[in-house]
């Protein structure tokens, strides 16, 4: 059995992390690139702007969405481009949405928006690396410094993390503030000492201040010290627990008074007002179904079987096929970690999964980001674990060689994906505009693209986006949106997300025409001789057609 806690000496335990350091700077390299190209997707330019307000104005209510903290750090290299702040008047209550299309428009007049936005993802683009060497200590902990490695690479060699991770956004903060969770109580379950336990509500305190779900891994990891320790005592169980618990709530207190100093009149209350705040807005918010689609379905509210299906889409085949043997061969972990993993990764990352499943918002697998990465942690131990235990030296060399070529084709994959990694789907699901929608394949990435193609062709747009970037921005466009197809004719370019979920029954005509180009992976281009009035309308077809073998849109029949 590989040894957990003692790493080969020299450079044979040092060529995992090695390997791992590469990946990730090959992974960074693509990821700034990305960052640099794409445009601001649908959450982003709210997320800066009322980050800009948290750090500038102290005030914390402008966003909808708590904790404060991973948008305050992706918005400190923002601070250098000295980005345009347009007048508020009063900084405080809640008016997101409007202030953040004032934020957007203020930029792209100044000339500053792609500087802005490739600055607020730095320290996201950093965070996705991050997590990487967060999983290489949880994976190496349990069966050493190839399951460490492995672990990373898993992480890393993923379309959608490296489409998602070069983004402002709040999953992959929270996946590296689950991780870190992860990681301190597995460190803790083996010590049981005063300093690991210290060490475990930092790290509690990272996923709850990286997003309100993380409240359910720190009631799971607290329920785990509490039932780990009953046996010295209740007393004893109880403290220990209420100690990692009162480091959370500290840690909570502090954030919100760093960014806003005024909160310290809140501290007779037993939670910031704000945090609250943010957990209601959660409840109303992700408890209301929204339109989805997914390989030809639509529909509006949660189905549980979006998620596998979604993954089987959005994730490398040769990656899940790793990920499922891998969580199968942590069966052949000894007893001790093999327990340790169950209680620390197992157990966050299943009642992560079932929130989401729960969850009516259908809307992309970057809610399962968290869950994914502590999958990849316990696969990779597992996969290491099988793999020393078999008997036979012509087995182990086998399974080793296919465990490296299945590895090696989800990395190419990825790298395969750049540039345009947000939109990337698995054969057979391709063309990826028929197969998915939203943050899956459109999040508005694609405005630079249509900006630039559409000067000198006059055309018909329909775009999704944030708010702020609208068609009045786009040269020579007019709004597809609200004309009648029989007005139609000339180009027109189409938004996916705005075709299969945003603006689904408004522009259902179009689903019977066929495409005559991709921009971007994102944007449907049309090019009509004359008014698709002349032909079908209304059509109840599900998918986009696929792309017209001529030069001009035609009706499918």
């Amino acid at each position: 059995m590989p040894n957990e806690r003692a790493d080969p000496p020299g450079w044979a335990g040092r060529l995992p992390l090695l390997v791992l350091a590469v990946v990730a700077a090959a992974f960074l390299a693509l990821g700034l690139a990305e960052a640099r190209a794409d445009a601001p997707t649908f959450d982003e330019p709210v997320y800066v702007s009322a980050a800009l307000a948290t750090v500038l104005h102290h005030d914390v209510d402008i966003n909808d969405e708590h904790p404060p903290l991973p948008k305050v750090l992706a918005v400190l290299p923002v601070l250098f481009t000295h980005p345009v702040i347009p007048a508020d008047g009063h900084w405080s209550g809640n008016d997101e949405l409007r202030y953040g299309a004032r934020f957007v428009a203020a930029q792209l007049a100044s000339g500053k928006l792609r500087r802005v936005t490739f600055a607020a993802r730095l320290i996201p683009l950093a965070e996705t690396a991050g997590v990487a060497f967060v999983l290489y200590g949880l994976a190496g902990e349990l069966a050493g410094p190839v399951a460490a490695a492995l672990a990373g690479v898993l992480w890393l060699a993923s379309p959608l993390v490296l489409g998602i991770g070069h983004l402002d956004g709040t999953d992959v903060p929270f996946a590296l503030g689950a991780t870190l969770a992860a990681r301190a109580l597995l460190r803790w379950l083996r010590r049981r000492d005063r300093r690991s336990l210290v060490w475990l509500g930092l790290g509690l305190a990272a996923a709850a201040q990286t997003q309100v779900t993380g409240l359910l891994v720190v009631a799971s990891a607290l329920a785990v010290v509490i039932a780990v320790q009953w046996r010295s005592g209740v007393a004893r169980a109880l403290a220990q627990a209420g100690l990692a618990g009162l480091i959370v709530w500290a840690a909570a207190w502090a954030v919100y008074i760093a960014v806003d100093p005024a909160m310290l009149a809140q501290l007779p209350d037993l939670v910031p007002r704000p945090y609250l705040d943010g957990i209601r807005y959660l409840a109303v918010h992700d408890t209301t179904g929204s339109a989805a689609y997914v390989a030809g379905i639509a529909y509006t509210g949660g189905r549980w079987w979006f998620w596998p299906l979604s993954l089987v889409i959005k994730w490398p085949a040769t990656s899940l096929v790793l990920l499922v043997a891998g969580a199968a061969g942590c069966l052949r972990l000894p007893p001790g970690p093999r327990g340790r993993a169950g209680l620390a990764i197992g157990l966050p990352a299943v009642l992560l999964t079932a929130v989401t499943l729960a969850s009516p918002k259908d809307i992309g697998v970057r809610y399962l980001l968290p869950a994914l990465a502590l999958w990849a942690a316990a696969a990779a131990a597992g996969l290491v674990t099988a793999l020393a235990g078999l008997t036979a030296a012509a087995g182990r060399r086998l399974a080793g060689a296919v465990i490296a070529v299945l590895l090696a084709t989800a990395v190419v994959a990825t790298a395969a994906s750049f540039p345009a990694s947000i939109a990337w789907t698995a054969w057979p699901f391709r063309p990826g505009y028929a197969a998915a929608t939203d943050s899956d394949i459109d999040w508005g990435q694609g405005w630079y693209a249509v900006r630039s193609w559409s000067a000198g062709r006059h055309p018909w747009v329909a775009y999704f986006g944030p708010r702020g970037l609208s068609t009045g921005d786009i040269p020579g466009a007019r709004p597809l949106l609200g004309a009648a197809p029989g007005q139609v004719t000339g180009w027109a370019a189409v938004s996916v997300s705005a075709l299969n979920s945003a603006n689904r029954s408004a522009l259902s005509w179009l689903r019977d025409w066929c495409p005559v180009a991709v921009l971007d992976s994102t944007i449907l281009v049309y090019r009509f001789s004359h008014p698709p009035g002349a032909g079908p309308a209304g059509s109840l077809r599900a998918s986009p057609a696929p792309l017209c073998p001529g030069p001009w849109s035609s009706a499918r029949s």
